[in-house]
């Protein structure tokens, strides 16, 4: 699942299951969201892979509700890892 450039393991956002998307866009730290320039192409959601892992072992351990998650637009900033 995860993907490596460059010595950096990272989790693209686009790739998870949609309800780990819409949880990570509502709940993941924003500015841990980055950008990875790979074969000129941008990948604008990207999360190191053990930020993903501590993302992860945090939602284990909330109570869960019975409400729905909704969903939310992406935010309009991110931080570029590569160039």
């Amino acid at each position: 699942m995860a993907e490596n450039f460059k010595g950096i393991e990272f989790i693209r956002i686009s790739s998870l299951p949609q309800e780990q998307k819409d949880q990570i866009w509502q709940s993941f730290q924003q500015d841990k969201i980055i950008k990875i320039v790979k074969d000129q192409a941008l990948m604008n959601d990207c999360i190191l892979y053990q930020d993903y892992l501590s993302w992860l072992d945090q939602q284990k351990h909330l109570p869960k509700s019975n409400t729905t998650i909704s969903s939310s637009p992406r935010p309009a900033f991110f931080k570029l890892a590569f160039k």
